[in-house]
């Protein structure tokens, strides 16, 4: 029986893909990563253990400002190896209770049996969201136009994959929320990635927008039997963690722009508290020159109030007078990687879909690629999108195995993922679907 290649050839290749993706991720298991974060989380919840560390990053501030640890001896080895320690161990897990009683039953698992299983669950949950994604945008069994998302977004898939996140999930369930017809379930699913991780809550516009305010009531009451789940287990250890959750999240991460403003962080509130205010990033500010201008927290706070205000105004105005779905949801899958408190390059796998939605404006009713003269003609009537192919594949260029570990470093110390993000966003609103005519 012969195959023909032509038509099954983008399959082919989308497949191969994913099982190197999954090839690649689970031969990392046994190594450390985020995921061990979360498995002693869910360890210390079955033990009733306290799940965060509030004290550490307090107290390396208070001996920085009395004198007792000075900037200069941080590079000395017994110093920054004890700084170092501490700092790996500053809100390592920074997620709510719930999260940690979910995994609860990996915690009787051997670490790398559990971590096999973290993977195995998110990277079907990748999988999933490539196919919800494709159906949102009308490009059902287009495996070659997958195949181009996956390559174009691989830097961050890589990355997910390494450190063994959370993101895939919630992408998943997110896109599950704005798929569904049924406003309860679409409230069940939304409110679990909130619970999980805040950020999603942005996604609660997308249903003001369109007029479904029962999906968000249902996420409110949903979110609430989410937090108040692990009572089930431990009522009034759960009670404890949700106080500590509220302390350590609300009251420190979201009011404080220096918690977590790392090298890594690429989110705008650590931009900007690595350029502006000291101890930000005690580890890695003195040795690229920052800040450059020292400014108190309250000053940062004003210009972290006016960015947010200035980068989703044209947003909020545009969803206003009414706009399509593809670029709502873009818009708010960008928000909730720049405005997060913490975003590293894992956490920009939310840039999926908004990469699609680009992707799609232009790509032909056929699956193939574009030919020689429709790039032609893509760069001459939609420049917007091909600004924003080109920096998504210098994403791709900008990293270790291309630019060395110096350089990359820098990069990522100016938060130059931050302001990739920022102008390929600014490029939806110059977007101009059209799709090419088949030849």
């Amino acid at each position: 029986m012969q195959i023909d290649l032509r038509r099954r050839g983008p399959l082919f290749l989308f497949l191969s893909l994913l099982i190197f993706l999954f090839l690649n991720g689970i031969s990392r298991i046994s190594v450390s990563s985020d995921f061990k974060d979360y498995f002693e989380a869910s360890k210390n919840f079955s033990a009733h253990k306290d799940l965060y560390d509030l004290d550490v990053l307090d107290e390396l501030v208070q001996e920085l400002e009395s004198g007792k640890l000075d900037l200069k001896d941080i590079f000395k080895p017994e110093v920054f190896v004890r700084l170092q320690t501490k700092m790996d161990n500053v809100g390592a897990y920074i997620y709510p209770p719930t999260f940690a009683f979910l995994l609860s039953p990996l915690s009787y698992l051997e670490y790398p049996v559990a971590s096999g299983i973290f993977f195995t669950l998110n990277f079907a949950a990748m999988v999933a969201s490539l196919f919800l994604i494709a159906r949102l945008l009308g490009k059902e069994k287009k495996f070659l136009f997958l195949t181009c998302l996956v390559f174009l977004c691989y830097r961050f898939i890589e990355n997910h994959q390494n450190n063994n996140q959370v993101g895939f999930i919630l992408l998943f369930l997110v896109l599950s929320a704005v798929s569904v017809k049924k406003d309860w379930l679409a409230g069940l699913l939304l409110s679990l990635a909130i619970v999980i991780k805040i950020t999603p809550a942005a996604f609660l516009f997308y249903f003001l927008v369109k007029k479904r305010y029962s999906v968000i009531l249902y996420t409110l009451g949903f979110g609430v039997l989410w937090v108040v789940l692990p009572a089930v287990a431990d009522p009034a250890f759960t009670w404890k963690m949700n106080g500590t959750w509220y302390e350590l999240v609300l009251e420190k991460y979201l009011k404080s722009p220096a918690l977590r403003a790392w090298k890594n962080n690429q989110s705008l509130s650590s931009t900007v508290a690595k350029y502006f205010l000291p101890y930000a990033d005690i580890m890695n500010q003195g040795r690229f020159g920052m800040p450059f201008l020292e400014l108190n927290v309250k000053q940062v706070k004003w210009i972290l109030m006016l960015s947010t205000l200035g980068i989703s105004a044209p947003y909020l105005y545009k969803a206003y007078k009414g706009t399509s779905d593809g670029f709502l949801l873009s818009g708010l899958f960008f928000f909730s990687v720049m405005f997060s408190g913490i975003s590293w390059v894992h956490a920009f796998v939310f840039l999926l879909f908004p990469t699609a939605f680009v992707l799609s404006s232009f790509w032909p009713v056929e699956e193939r690629l574009p030919n020689l003269a429709e790039w032609k003609e893509i760069l001459q009537r939609n420049k917007a999108a091909f600004v924003f192919l080109i920096l998504a594949l210098l994403v791709l260029l900008l990293n270790r195995s291309f630019i060395g570990s110096t350089a990359e470093e820098k990069l990522m110390m100016f938060s130059y993922l931050f302001y990739i993000c920022l102008i390929q966003y600014l490029c939806l609103f110059f977007l101009r679907p059209e799709r090419l005519k088949n030849s």
